[in-house]
């Protein structure tokens, strides 16, 4: 819906590059498995971020929209 991420999202996700840049450097299973699973947390942060985002806008619209309806149910009267 959004086609510009917030500061806060688009960080999130480059800090969840950097893990998957990370993991795929490691040797060590283990290691690789703990930058995925960064990954993974920073990812959903990220989208947690763009969700409360998307709440915000259709919130407003849904205000705007009722405010619209209240003038013209006004008018009609």
């Amino acid at each position: 819906m959004f086609v510009t991420l917030s500061s806060e999202a688009r960080e999130c996700r480059l800090y969840a590059e950097h893990c998957a840049d990370r993991a795929r450097l490691q040797s060590d299973p283990q290691l690789r498995k703990d930058y995925l699973e960064m990954q993974r947390r920073w990812l959903a942060l990220a989208r947690s971020y763009e969700f409360a985002e998307e709440l915000e806008f259709l919130s407003a619209v849904e205000a705007r929209n009722k405010e619209t309806r209240r003038i013209f149910e006004d008018a009609a009267a």
